[in-house]
């Protein structure tokens, strides 16, 4: 009898072998399942970050190839505000190439030749086309007028001759300012503005010349509406960063833009850095 009293004593689990197996099972369970949340997190938290990388990028990239096509001396911008708002600006150039005999004397004249374009570039009555001829002075760029860098185009022409030049006919009489050592002359459009305002960067265009640059809060001089106001990002939060400034030219190296943008979503953030020389000279 004492035996098969024994036998059945040590048969099942005692209650705190049950509470502590349990307790057990619990810790594991709760482990296992920090684990697989921690990596799901960083799953996404990766996948996030490489998006915004690939935004982010894509834009920097906009950015620098159409700085490459800038008429030299255009680049300006506004003061950073407090909560990152700025812009750049710039004038664009379609071609460039050597002229003849354009009017650098007396009350100018309002036609002349050029070398050739390569790729041929003609024109009859076009909207916002400039001859620019050394733009040294971003001040006198925008400004305008004659003498000055810049005149309106009416026409280039190519009478198909074997002399290798074509005809610029401007809108007006026009002097242009000073000659370039080199003989440049640029065919430039309409002024181009990238604003970073309340977290969104917006591309400008067909808006004129300022003579003072639009400042992204008081921006009434530039376009409303598409499509001369596109929205390129809507993801930068530039807060206390300057997103443009401009390293100027010396007679060691070429002008430098340097950008800055900070890009988030979601918690995570993504700062890039990039710097654009300026290679096109008058």
């Amino acid at each position: 009898m004492n035996r098969y009293r024994n036998h059945k004593r040590d048969n099942g689990f005692t209650l705190i072998e049950i509470v502590v197996t349990m307790l057990i099972s619990v810790i594991l369970a709760l482990g296992i399942v920090t684990f697989i949340s921690d990596t799901v997190d960083g799953v996404l938290a990766s996948g996030n970050r490489n998006q915004l990388t690939s935004s982010g990028r894509t834009v920097v990239d906009r950015l620098a190839l159409e700085l490459h096509n800038a008429v030299p001396n255009s680049i300006r911008t506004t003061a950073a505000g407090a909560g990152g708002d700025q812009c750049i600006e710039f004038i664009p150039f379609e071609a460039a190439t050597n002229y003849v005999d354009p009017p650098f004397t007396g009350s100018g004249g309002d036609e002349f030749e050029v070398i050739d374009f390569n790729p041929a570039l003609t024109y009859a009555s076009p909207a916002g086309v400039l001859a620019v001829i050394y733009p040294d002075d971003t001040d006198e760029l925008y400004t305008g007028g004659t003498p000055g860098p810049r005149a309106l185009v009416d026409a280039i022409t190519d009478t198909g001759g074997a002399d290798g030049k074509v005809t610029v006919y401007l809108d007006s009489t026009h002097r242009f300012s000073r000659r370039s050592p080199v003989d440049r002359i640029y065919i430039a459009m309409q002024p181009v503005s990238f604003c970073l305002e309340d977290n969104n960067l917006y591309r400008y265009q067909n808006y004129d010349f300022q003579a003072t640059q639009c400042d992204p809060d008081t921006a009434s001089c530039l376009p409303t509406s598409v499509p001369d106001r596109q929205l390129i990002s809507d993801t930068i939060d530039n807060t206390g960063l300057a997103a443009f400034s401009i390293l100027p030219a010396t007679l060691r190296r070429n002008a430098i833009i340097s950008m800055t943008l900070n890009f988030t979503s979601e918690g995570d953030v993504v700062q890039l850095k990039h710097e654009v020389m300026m290679r096109n000279v008058p």
